[in-house]
């Protein structure tokens, strides 16, 4: 249901992002404990890095289909609105499945799951 058609906007750290396809340097980060989404892109940002949006989650999980059937993975850099709320893009997998979904981006999120990050 992520491409179901609404538009994504790119979170404020995203705006003005290098959209030139190629190789960009990935990273997955796991904080080990309850996390806001604006938490997560602050700590990273001061570390080099910016949140992954839905286009490089896809691209990603292409690449690495194995990691998702493992834990979450979010991609905080792009979100599509719902009825006011931002959602955004969520790798999962369960049942043997992979899945690339959605979720609240205002949620606080598991001390389990992780977040993609790209290196600016």
């Amino acid at each position: 249901d992520i491409f179901d058609g609404r538009p994504f906007e790119n979170h404020p750290s995203c705006v003005n992002i290098d959209r030139t396809p190629g190789t960009r340097s990935m990273l997955v980060k796991h904080f080990d404990q309850v996390i806001s989404s604006e938490d997560a892109i602050a700590e990273m940002d001061a570390k080099g890095y910016r949140p992954a949006t839905h286009l490089e989650a896809y691209a990603f999980a292409k690449v690495y289909p194995e990691l998702q059937r493992e834990y979450w993975i979010v991609a905080l850099g792009s979100f599509a609105q719902n009825d006011g709320d931002r959602y955004v893009a969520v790798l999962y997998g369960g049942a043997g499945r992979r899945f690339f979904g959605d979720y609240w981006f205002d949620s606080r999120w598991n001390a389990g799951d992780r977040f993609l990050f790209v290196r600016k």
